[in-house]
C-alpha cells in the first residue's frame, strides 16, 4: 500500500509540473550586420511585445528561455542600426540560433539637428540639480545603461511617460492621453538648443539616442519644475540632453 501511495503521489506531483517544459525550448537569437557577419551587442531584444528578453552579449546573441513552440514577433533596437521588426518561429526542427540581421543607419540619417536656442548649458547643469526639482542623470550612471534606448532608460530608471508615435517612435510625454486624445509632448532640448517644439518638427525619437552618446541628463516631469528659460515651450515637462564631445 505504501508503494502504490507512492506511486500515486509521483503521478500527481508529473501533473503539476509547469506546462511550459511541453512544447516550449530556449531559444537563440543572434544578431548580426545586414551584407556581412559582424556581430551586434548592447542591442535591446523584445519578444511578442511583452518578453524583455534583455541585451545582446559580445558574440551578438540574447537567450530566451521556455518560448512557446509556433510563430513570434521580435523588436530590436540597437545603437547605429534602424529599428527593426520581424516575425520568426520555434519548434523542432527550427534551426538555431535564429539569424537577425539589421540596416545601418546611414550618415545622412543622422543630420545636425535644427531648433531654437535657449539660455541653458551644460555647465549650469550643477546649479539646477542643486534645486532638486528634476531627476538628473550623471555620466557614471549614463555608462552604467550603456547600449540601452533612452526611451527604456527613462521610463524603467526615472518613472517617465513613454508614448508611441508615427512607426513605432517613442516620446517623453507629460502624462498618459485618454482615450482619442492627443498626447501631451515634452519639449527636447539637445545642447541647448531646444529641438521640439519647433516649427515643423516632431518629438525626436527616444530610441534612436542612447546613453553612451550623453554627458548629462535632466528629465522634468512637472512643467512647474521646468527651468525658466524655456518659457511656455515647457508646458508638458521638458528633458535636457548634453552630448558628450560638445562645447557647451
Amino acid at each position: 500500500m505504501r508503494i502504490a501511495g507512492l506511486f500515486c503521489l509521483v503521478i500527481a506531483g508529473a501533473a503539476m509540473m509547469p506546462a511550459s517544459v511541453a512544447g516550449a525550448q530556449d531559444v537563440v537569437l543572434h544578431l548580426r550586420r545586414a551584407g556581412d557577419t559582424v556581430s551586434i551587442r548592447g542591442a535591446v531584444v523584445t519578444v511578442d511585445h511583452t518578453i524583455e528578453a534583455g541585451n545582446s552579449d559580445d558574440n551578438g546573441t540574447v537567450r530566451v528561455p521556455d518560448l512557446d513552440d509556433g510563430g513570434h514577433i521580435v523588436e530590436v533596437v540597437a545603437h547605429g542600426y534602424r529599428s527593426f521588426e520581424d516575425n520568426f518561429n520555434v519548434g523542432p526542427g527550427v534551426p538555431q540560433p535564429v539569424q537577425l540581421d539589421l540596416i545601418p543607419i546611414a550618415a545622412s540619417d543622422t543630420a545636425k539637428a535644427k531648433g531654437q536656442p535657449t539660455n541653458l548649458t551644460l555647465a549650469g547643469l550643477d546649479g539646477r540639480r542643486a534645486k532638486g526639482q528634476g531627476k538628473f542623470f550623471t555620466g557614471a550612471q549614463l555608462d552604467a545603461a550603456a547600449g540601452r534606448p533612452l526611451a527604456n532608460v527613462l521610463k524603467l530608471d526615472a518613472g517617465a511617460v513613454i508614448v508611441s508615435g508615427q512607426g513605432g517612435a517613442s516620446h517623453l510625454a507629460l502624462r498618459s492621453p485618454a482615450a482619442g486624445s492627443a498626447p501631451c509632448y515634452a519639449a527636447v532640448v539637445r545642447d541647448g538648443l531646444r529641438v521640439y517644439p519647433y516649427p515643423g518638427a516632431q518629438p525626436p525619437d527616444l530610441d534612436k539616442i542612447f546613453p553612451e552618446q550623453l554627458a548629462g541628463i535632466e528629465l522634468y516631469a512637472q512643467p512647474a519644475s521646468v527651468p525658466a528659460g524655456l518659457g511656455d515651450a515647457g508646458t508638458c515637462g521638458a528633458l535636457v540632453l548634453w552630448s558628450r564631445g560638445a562645447a557647451h
